[in-house]
């Protein structure tokens, strides 16, 4: 133990004569200037944003935004036909609406999340959710939607918002939540 702290506090010295010599170089240096990444995306502006997002009122989509969480909920009447994987023709003007919106932010994952109804049974609504939801982020990154990660996923009837049971695709508990973080920096 005598040794650890000899030995820490022996660092520590050697620490604070290094930040200080550093710090004593930085003011001295033409580049005193943090440097700062842009926050926003080249062409993306707040108006704009805005604009997209009462768009989407038209689909019944909610833009939820905490700090710089965003949270996109999509119905998945307006995506798919009932009970079914895949996308219909009238969807994919919706969704190059959200690509569009995504594409405004800084952003390094994007996570694609699908949630049903109940269905007959609970394994069946976790496969049907987890293809939605493959569907849903494969035509994102196929749209060039600049992210590093895109990942899905499908929680079947998991984590309802409503007490609502039967109604298929009609209800509000059967949804796919497009969720990222706004990186400033």
């Amino acid at each position: 133990m005598r040794r650890f702290c000899v030995g820490f506090f022996g660092n520590a010295v050697f620490f604070t004569a290094l930040l200080l010599g550093m710090s004593g170089c930085h003011r001295n240096s033409k580049y005193s200037e943090p440097q700062e990444l842009p926050y926003k995306v080249a062409g993306a502006n707040d108006c704009k944003i805005i604009n997209m997002q009462t768009q989407f009122k038209k689909y019944s989509v909610r833009v939820i935004t905490i700090g710089q969480d965003y949270l996109v909920s999509i119905p998945s009447k307006q995506l798919f036909a009932n009970e079914s994987p895949r996308l219909t023709w009238e969807s994919y003007k919706l969704l190059n609406g959200v690509a569009c919106y995504l594409k405004q932010f800084r952003k390094i994952a994007v996570t694609v999340t699908a949630f049903s109804n109940r269905c007959v049974s609970q394994r069946r609504a976790r496969a049907l959710t987890s293809a939605r939801a493959r569907e849903v982020g494969d035509y994102l990154w196929s749209q060039g939607v600049d992210s590093r990660f895109i990942f899905t996923q499908g929680l079947g009837s998991d984590k309802p918002i409503m007490s609502l049971t039967g109604m298929g695709d009609l209800s509000p508990n059967s949804r796919v939540e497009i969720t990222f973080r706004d990186a400033v920096a």
